[in-house]
């Protein structure tokens, strides 16, 4: 599959950070360049990014009608906002079965890999790994690593043994025995479209446009029971 345009779109970031952000990015023979860029703060932004999909294609010029709707959609699912991730992917979704174009799922960690490992690489000492700390709810920080996500309450954290490289807009939240602090925070859409372009070339497994929720379900079921179906 030849992929020359690819549409991003993040409305993961939470609280304080949370946004909303569309992006056009055209891939020529592996280099990348940003056609078409908008991003707002607030939660409102998140919830509209399908608004702002809408404006980055008009710039770009790209659409279905012209034979120049994007090849790929590309999609951050967390961990973040339970509003924005719903949206978000949604529109995704959405946009890639009405032009017939695949689309795939990328979160953060993934998005920053490359240049977290790069940072490994150069440092002198021996570090453990690297952690990436998100903003969540009610005293807690959202923590990824190359195997998964976990929600960590601060007032609980236990550090692993080590130094570790830590990066997220959260990452002060958290007490490390000995610690680099990145300037690293959240990725910007050419490393979103980098981790996309690798998940359809299969260089990481699967993954779907679906939220990833981190914490479990907070609606309860009615004490009586669900209602019985109609008839």
């Amino acid at each position: 599959m030849v992929v020359q345009r690819i549409l991003v779109l993040d409305g993961s970031p939470a609280g304080e950070q949370a946004s909303g952000t569309a992006a056009c990015v055209a891939n020529n023979a592996g280099q990348l360049h940003v056609l078409a860029y908008r991003q707002e703060a607030g939660k409102q932004a998140a919830e509209g990014v399908s608004l702002l999909a809408a404006e980055v294609l008009q710039q770009a010029g790209w659409s279905h009608a012209q034979s120049t709707a994007p090849d790929l959609v590309a999609v951050v699912v967390g961990p973040g906002s339970f509003t924005g991730l719903r949206a978000s992917c949604a529109a995704a979704a959405g946009y890639a079965v009405g032009v017939g174009c695949p689309v795939v799922g990328v979160t953060r960690a993934e998005a920053l890999a490359p240049e977290l490992d790069a940072i490994l690489a150069a440092q002198a000492e021996k570090v453990a790994g690297w952690l990436v700390v998100t903003a969540a709810r009610r005293g807690r920080v959202f923590v990824e690593d190359a195997q998964g996500a976990r929600a960590v309450t601060v007032a609980d954290w236990v550090p692993p043994a080590g130094t570790w490289l830590v990066a997220g807009e959260a990452c002060s939240e958290l007490a490390f025995p000995s610690v680099i602090q990145s300037h690293v925070s959240h990725p910007d859409v050419k490393q979103i479209a980098v981790a996309a372009l690798k998940r359809v070339e299969g260089e990481l497994p699967p993954r779907s446009a679906l939220p990833l929720y981190v914490d479990p379900p907070e609606a309860k079921l009615p004490a009586n029971g669900l209602r019985a179906a109609p008839v």
